[in-house]
């Protein structure tokens, strides 16, 4: 009763907003029709779909909705429409088939529910007030929430290793294509940046998706036996470190550093020498040959130089360069401002732009916003070294112990970023997340379950069978039991 009472409530919010949406645009139509056929595609294969969905998290441009609000600065992208429209048909796909499940039981949902409950009476609280724009407010909130339907996504569609070893392909796909786009950019740009990015591009968010993928590419190397393939993925591995250092990124300097002693610590002994072995190499390596690029970059950090209205702010003896003593100030007076709502803060969007993820999230939601947001990464933290720990499948413990570094790595990187919030990390990050925390459903479902009769194999409704079976001998992953 109560699913039906939820499909017709969808369907009349669905065709009120398809009525809405024709009557205010052009393009409505055409979006409709894709719309539709995405759907169809989540619904019979939601493989290719979340495939799909990998590929566009980084090579899918975005469309400003300038012409639509006044709020110059949204922007969407193509994985929007993609994972909006994926989640619905896997709801579709969820309400027709029994033993399957949007939201599995995982310890970090209650602290995901916790962190959007806050961040959104936060907002509302700011609407109200006259700090937050409605629409650009809404929009963030959505965005928000997005990630957390990744994950969900991520983590519900798995349902078998063959299908975490196809997705880790493609990561690495995508991976390749935006390291060799990457190493285009060198000697025609100041500083290189992911595809489909807006003006001069976003070094930044470029350095902090590979620390995130090499983290997860460096965790698989140690961990499975890849036979000839682990010569190919070394061979990325060190490709990627030229883009990456032409980003000229500070952030991701320093997030790499702390990511790979992250990846050494947890590493058994053995690992661990080999890695520290590599780290003393690429060390010497770096002393001799000393890039003047980089050297210029680390050095203009600590270096004052006049720029207007940037006073010079010192710690100690050490003068900083602009840009810090720019972001500190800035630190400093919404610190200052934070004071004025400490509990829930301004609300998103509800003050000037900053750069650094935890004073972002204290001034935007206040304490209460603060103390949800760092549970949730403490959360991540202890139940993915958890897994890592427990797991004895050579491909789970790589990519738990991977995406652990990974994990470091951001909150090194989100202290002078919003790395939390930046759309081509954070998609990725929170598709990972999902692919690590359903290793144990996985490993559970491995074991072999009692020979259940013919009525309780029966997993489908007789009107989706065409669509969901091409032969009685073909079972498929989203039978019980994986």
């Amino acid at each position: 009763m109560f699913k039906n009472v939820m499909l017709i409530a969808g369907a009349a919010l669905f065709f009120l907003v398809i009525g809405m949406a024709i009557s205010t645009h052009p393009y409505a139509p055409l979006i409709i029709i894709i719309s539709f056929f995405l759907f169809i595609l989540a619904f019979i294969h939601s493989d290719w779909a979340m495939g799909l969905l990998i590929v566009a998290m980084l090579l899918s441009p975005e469309i400003d909705l300038g012409g639509f609000s006044k709020q110059q600065d949204i922007t969407i992208r193509i994985e929007d429409l993609l994972i909006v429209v994926f989640m619905f048909g896997w709801l579709a796909r969820i309400a027709v088939t029994r033993g399957l499940t949007f939201i599995r039981n995982m310890p970090v949902n209650r602290f995901i529910l916790l962190y959007c409950i806050v961040f959104t009476i936060a907002t509302l609280k700011g609407m109200i007030t006259g700090n937050v724009a409605p629409a650009k407010g809404l929009f963030f909130m959505f965005k928000y929430i997005e990630y957390f339907i990744i994950f969900y996504l991520a983590s519900s569609i798995i349902q078998s290793e063959k299908q975490m070893k196809g997705y880790l392909k493609i990561f690495l796909f995508v991976f390749i294509i935006v390291d060799i786009y990457a190493f285009s950019q060198i000697g025609h740009v100041d500083r290189v940046s992911a595809p489909f990015q807006h003006g001069s591009g976003e070094p930044n968010t470029l350095g902090g998706y590979q620390v995130l993928m090499l983290g997860v590419l460096l965790g698989v190397l140690t961990q499975v036996n890849l036979g000839v393939w682990k010569w190919a993925l070394m061979l990325l591995a060190v490709f990627t470190l030229v883009p990456f250092a032409h980003t000229l990124s500070r952030a991701s300097y320093g997030a790499i550093v702390v990511m790979y002693l992250s990846l050494i610590f947890f590493s058994k002994f053995s690992t661990k020498t080999v890695l520290v072995g590599i780290m003393a190499f690429f060390l010497v390596l770096f002393l001799a040959f000393k890039p003047d690029f980089v050297m210029h970059r680390l050095a203009s950090a600590v270096t004052p130089e006049y720029q207007q209205n940037i006073p010079t702010v010192k710690i100690g003896a050490v003068s900083l360069g602009a840009s810090p003593s720019a972001r500190i100030l800035d630190w400093i007076d919404l610190f200052q401002r934070w004071k004025t709502k400490p509990f829930l803060g301004f609300g998103l969007t509800g003050v000037s732009f900053v750069d650094g993820q935890f004073i972002k999230v204290l001034v935007e939601t206040g304490l209460a916003g603060l103390v949800a947001f760092t549970l949730l990464l403490i959360v991540i933290f202890h139940q993915v070294l958890k897994i890592y720990k427990n797991t004895r499948n050579p491909l789970y413990k790589g990519l738990a112990i991977g995406f652990l570094a990974g994990h470091v790595g951001m909150l090194a990187h989100a202290l002078t970023a919003n790395t939390f919030i930046i759309i081509r990390i954070m998609e990725p990050y929170w598709f990972l997340a999902g692919m690590v925390m359903v290793i144990p459903y996985l490993e559970k479902s491995a074991v072999p379950a009692p020979v259940k009769g013919p009525e309780e194999q029966k997993t489908y409704l007789r009107n989706t069978q065409f669509f969901l079976n091409s032969s009685k001998n073909s079972p498929s992953f989203f039978q019980r039991g994986g």
